[in-house]
């Protein structure tokens, strides 16, 4: 369900320049004038521009200038977010998101932030995260156990795929979490999860879109529609809906029935590379054949095809041994 706030925000992009007053508003979200007055005050605050006109109500007239979470509130469309929160700067949304998944936060909760000061990668790698970004946590309840969850990175990493797609701007995937554009890396996947011997208790699964350097990718006005001309705000907005969308997909018939959408995009089917383990030890060396069902990414070395779970890949044509 959505805010009031947003409601406004919606009511008032929706009327356009015509405007829309405040008793028709308030008639309509069941509140009063002065609680709309409240809400056009704190959207004015978060960044919109909105000027009151006597006579005739409130004219939305700009939008925030960066991603601020009611703004991605207004526009996501997958009913499954059920609360989106955040702020324009936090130190990471993947923690936020985490307390509250402990505190018992429903799955369909989300964090957003256009910066983190803290951002983190895999293998505990620092995230930069600075301005022009879109930064995303999304909290999960599925019903699964710990093992079968190693293929919700690349199940993530292809709703973030949907999401762009849905902008106009055709993604590559490289497993296991990360999104291209153009083979140029804009988006990855952090998972983090509390689990039982045999459950899954909740997984959070943060995503950072660099909405800047994507914009480097359509210099030449090749696509219609692009990161850049929709802003960090609707590109959160896209990444939460075609996460919803995957999330649905894995949870109506697993990760295999996904395999052949994310095999579609996937840039290593066919190229040699090294896989390597947190600690740099090699733990696969070969062609690679493609993902399983369990979200495996498939190597073929000396000795055949082997299912590799987890690792960092690197190409062996950029020097790898």
């Amino acid at each position: 369900m959505k805010s009031r706030r947003s409601l406004v925000a919606s009511a008032l992009a929706a009327a356009g320049p015509s405007g829309v007053s405040g008793e028709l508003l308030a008639v309509e979200l069941g509140v009063s004038r002065v609680a709309i007055g409240k809400h056009v005050a704190a959207l004015r605050a978060a960044g919109y521009g909105i000027e009151a006109v006597r006579g005739e109500g409130y004219r939305l007239i700009a939008l925030p200038p960066t991603l601020v979470p009611v703004e991605v509130e207004r526009l996501v469309s997958d009913p499954f977010w059920v609360r989106i929160g955040g702020a324009e700067e936090t130190g990471s949304t993947n923690d936020d998101c985490k307390a509250l998944a402990r505190a018992g936060a429903p799955e369909g909760t989300a964090v957003v932030s256009a910066r983190q000061t803290a951002g983190k990668g895999r293998f505990g790698r620092t995230w930069v995260s600075g301005e022009g970004g879109a930064y995303v946590s999304a909290l999960f309840r599925p019903s699964c156990s710990p093992v079968d969850a190693a293929s919700f990175a690349p199940a993530c990493a292809l709703g973030v795929a949907y999401g762009l797609e849905a902008l106009g701007v055709p993604c590559q995937l490289k497993w296991p979490n990360d999104v291209l554009i153009d083979s140029r890396k804009v988006a990855g996947i952090l998972l983090e999860m509390s689990a039982e011997t045999d459950k899954v208790e909740w997984i959070v699964a943060g995503c950072g879109v660099n909405v800047v350097r994507s914009a480097c990718c359509f210099l030449d006005g090749a696509f219609v529609q692009d990161v850049v001309h929709v802003g960090p705000a609707t590109v959160a907005a896209a990444v939460l809906d075609g996460m919803a969308r995957a999330y649905r997909e894995y949870a109506w018939n697993g990760f295999a029935s996904m395999v052949a959408s994310y095999d579609a995009r996937h840039s290593l089917r066919g190229t040699d590379v090294t896989v390597r383990d947190m600690t740099g030890a090699i733990v696969a060396s070969g062609v690679v054949d493609g993902i399983d069902d369990g979200g495996r990414l498939v190597v073929r070395g000396p000795d055949g095809p082997a299912p590799v779970v987890a690792g960092e890949v690197t190409l062996r044509s950029q020097g790898a041994p």
